[in-house]
């Protein structure tokens, strides 16, 4: 934060040309003697119209065109600066309206919490940001805040950290001149309280019962939050009686404490997946992750070597803020992608397991896939039966839903798997693993999403190659036991009907059904982190209300639910989706219904026995490729909606998820059946 922070082309260049008159040659120093002669040199200071007028009218000749790339708007904006510093009459202009800015009163708290989260909650803050914005309060006239929204564009905040660190220099150089020392003694005591106000607010948090919860070490040992308070106050008690600001050393030494507070963050967002996470810590941590970055910003601006780097981001960090302020959907989505990506996590871990490694387990996955599969023959004949019923449509979906899910939840207790239930979990493991790869070393992220595709596809062949002919020798059994088949013709003639591949919706239900799947895998995880979070195994296993079983056996109890909780209501959910999601089709009249691939296998088996081979052979190839593009539409679209939530709660972009994409085709070209064998 001193000048040994500053980049070497700033310390070493522009500002230590043309005397000593610039910004960080200069100092802070409200008493400091050389800055006399440019205090009684400057003119009176212009009006705010004025100043606001000449502000936007320098903006809009440095602004640079949207369409330009990154490095391009970066390079427009530098040599417009450059050349601003070079026109006289412009300059003097600017000079005096800064000046104006820079002798406002009272400016902590836009430095201290514009762009900030505030201390109300994600509940109050959305609320109010809901009121602001049906009905505006108008900011205080004459308010830094209200200035900077009628001067600075939403969009500046993107190029303005683009431009070179010379020309922000050079630009401070040039105005700082027109800067007396009331001016310049009036924004050092608001910054210096907005250090203090952003201190006392980041040790506030760190008391917070929430956070101490999560982190035990930060109530049995000092806390690094506190003691950077404790650092901080007689050096800004000294800046607020003296006007000096912060040597170098002292700007070290909260350099120091402000990276352990950075690693105590970082020690928690660990730990979440262990412990869980609420919306209340979800929305405290991101909090205290921008007190302690605008802390860090604020200090780098009232040292006595005051550095621009730090200067150019708070005004990129406030200028956001300002337009930001009222916004409701980038809001919600900040912290509820901070919840999703905890949430994922869970399914991450839960992913590996669904992910075989060698050959033996991957030979334990089509073991346990052809478990599921002989229940799913069983859960299919017992759809087909409750439809005979012909109940009404609600019950109907009830009854439905309760088949699948059971059945699913059975799957999942014998230690069986349902095939499409895959994707939803690998997705969020790929996210983390990429997230960990280097951008030039894929090699080890293409090895395991080679290891998932096989997998994936011997869990499909699993599930499809024991449901289908054990729903054949259901149907014949049927035949022999009852003399009647499973259900009458023209109900196994719809079965089959219903996955044609072009004369039916069966692709789009296919898709339906995998947004279902989708969204099964966010409710394990959603279950899963409350499961940590309410410390659930722990509470069973010392709940008077299991004491009958005995001491043991409550443990046990807990620590299952502990570890099948998510998994367990995630079944439910999607089995309840499968038997509703056709109902609302009927109650509303939309034309949506579900396909998934195990059961459309099963009824085609059903249909092939029952009806025999002369009445099914013309559809037969038409029902088992509509079998196979819904298997394929199950897994695709599952896949990739919880990749894409995976990887935007992780904030990563797509471009290594392109060059895996291109590794693992140009693996598939060398190897193709390497995506289908054991390992």
């Amino acid at each position: 934060m001193g000048a040994s922070a500053m980049p070497d082309e700033v310390s070493g260049g522009a500002l230590n040309n043309e005397g000593s008159t610039g910004a960080v040659s200069e100092g802070v120093s409200a008493r400091d003697g050389r800055h006399a002669v440019g205090a009684a040199a400057a003119p009176a200071p212009v009006g705010l119209e004025d100043a606001v007028r000449v502000l936007r009218d320098g903006l809009l000749a440095v602004r640079p065109d949207p369409a330009l790339t990154p490095l391009e708007q970066g390079a427009h904006a530098s040599r417009q600066l450059l050349a601003l510093c070079q026109d006289a009459a412009h300059l003097d202009r600017l000079r005096l309206a800064v000046r104006t800015l820079l002798a406002i009163p009272s400016q902590q708290a836009f430095f201290a919490e514009t762009g900030m989260h505030s201390a109300k909650g994600f509940t109050l803050e959305l609320a109010g940001r809901i009121g602001q914005r049906l009905l505006p309060v108008p900011a205080p006239g004459g308010s830094l805040y209200e200035l900077v929204q009628r001067v600075v564009a939403a969009d500046d905040h993107r190029w303005i950290p683009l431009v070179s660190p010379t020309a922000w220099a050079r630009v401070l150089e040039a105005v700082s001149p027109a800067v007396d020392i009331d001016a310049r003694a009036v924004t050092q005591r608001s910054l210096g309280e907005a250090a203090r106000m952003l201190s006392y607010r980041l040790a506030g948090c760190a008391l917070d019962r929430e956070l101490l919860r999560a982190d035990a070490a930060l109530e049995e040992h000092e806390s690094p939050f506190l003691a950077l308070n404790a650092l901080l106050v007689p050096w800004l008690d000294r800046l607020r009686t003296t006007g000096v600001g912060l040597s170098i050393e002292e700007g070290r030494s909260a350099d120091v404490l402000l990276a352990q507070c950075e690693a105590a963050l970082a020690r928690v967002h660990r730990r979440v997946p262990d412990i869980g996470v609420s919306i209340r810590l979800t929305y405290l941590l991101a909090r205290m992750s921008q007190l302690v970055s605008r802390l860090r910003v604020v200090l780098g601006t009232i040292a006595q070597q005051p550095s621009p780097a730090a200067v150019v981001a708070l005004l990129g960090e406030t200028i956001h803020g300002a337009h930001q302020r009222d916004q409701v959907g980038p809001y919600i989505g900040e912290t509820v992608g901070l919840l999703a990506r905890n949430i994922t996590d869970h399914a991450a871990r839960h992913g590996e397991h669904y992910i075989a490694q060698d050959r033996a387990g991957w030979l334990h996955m089509a073991r346990a896939a052809a478990g599921g599969g002989v229940v799913i023959a069983f859960m299919a004949l017992a759809k087909v039966q409750l439809a005979l019923l012909h109940l009404p449509p609600l019950t109907a979906g009830i009854v439905y839903g309760l088949n699948y899910g059971l059945g699913f939840v059975l799957i999942h207790m014998l230690g069986f798997v349902v095939a499409t239930k895959q994707p939803a979990m690998t997705a969020a493991t790929i996210a983390s693993t990429l997230q960990d790869a280097a951008a030039d070393r894929l090699d080890r992220l293409a090895d395991l999403a080679q290891n998932m595709v096989r997998t994936q596809f011997v869990a499909v062949l699993g599930n499809v190659g024991l449901a289908f002919p054990l729903a054949c020798l259901i149907a014949f059994v049927w035949v022999a036991l009852f003399g009647t088949t499973v259900a009458p013709p023209e109900k196994l003639n719809a079965m089959l009907a219903d996955v044609h591949p072009l004369t039916s919706g069966a692709l789009f239900f296919a898709a339906v059904a995998g947004m279902g799947l989708f969204l099964s895998g966010l409710v394990s995880g959603y279950f899963d982190n409350q499961a940590r979070y309410h410390a659930l195994g722990d509470r069973v296993a010392r709940s008077p209300r299991f004491a009958r079983l005995g001491a043991e056996r409550a443990c046990q109890l807990g620590s299952y639910l502990d570890a099948h909780f998510g998994a367990i209501l995630g079944n439910l959910f999607f089995g309840m989706y499968l038997g509703l999601v056709g109902t609302m089709g009927v109650l509303t009249g939309l034309p949506i219904d579900i396909r998934h691939v195990a059961f459309s296998s099963a009824n085609v088996g059903t249909a092939l026995v029952s009806l025999g081979w002369n009445e099914v052979r013309t559809v037969l190839p038409w029902a088992m490729a509509g079998v196979v593009g819904i298997a394929a539409v199950n897994l695709l679209v599952s896949f990739t909606l919880a990749l894409y939530v995976a990887v935007k709660s992780r904030q990563l972009g797509f471009a290594q998820l392109w060059q895996l994409g291109g590794m693992l085709a140009l693996r598939f070209a060398r190897k193709p059946l390497s995506f289908f064998r054991s390992p």
